[in-house]
């Protein structure tokens, strides 16, 4: 997520880690707790990165409690029709297309090369694995967590 980052021209100015002595996954970039941020700054986010959805739905809320902004992440060879709409913090990985009408609902992963077709709804906290397709009008509910 790093490098989808900051090719969306985001600093990223610190990965958060609950496990003690965790190795920054990029060279340079420092490690927190995050018992160890401060309160964010107005423009200051966070993308929780985390593959499990019943930690990332834990993370994102004590962010989201503590005053961070969680927006959406989207690959650039992403397409995203402008009438779709994404949640906080969720992931468009590369080569995914969201159709007209859909929603993505909060912390959802649309992988890699999926297709969301017009008027779906992806529920909270979904993983849609890579080359999935959703047809029209699908409805996905979120995972019990």
């Amino acid at each position: 997520m790093y490098h989808y980052a900051v090719d969306r021209g985001w600093h990223v100015a610190a990965f958060v880690d609950e496990a003690v002595g965790a190795v920054a996954p990029i060279s340079g970039v420092p490690v927190l707790r995050s018992q160890d941020l401060e309160e964010p700054l107005m423009d200051d986010a966070m993308f929780v990165a985390i593959g499990r959805a019943d930690v990332r739905r834990r993370l994102m809320d004590r962010m989201d409690a503590a005053g961070w902004r969680l927006p959406a992440l989207v690959h650039r060879t992403a397409w995203i029709a402008p009438d779709a709409t994404l949640e906080d913090g969720v992931l468009v990985a590369a080569g995914a297309v969201v159709e007209t009408a859909a929603t993505v609902e909060r912390g959802a992963i649309i992988d890699i090369g999926v297709l969301v077709d017009h008027e779906c709804r992806i529920g909270a906290f979904c993983h849609l694995r890579p080359g999935e397709v959703c047809g029209p009008r699908s409805d996905i509910p979120s995972p019990v967590l």
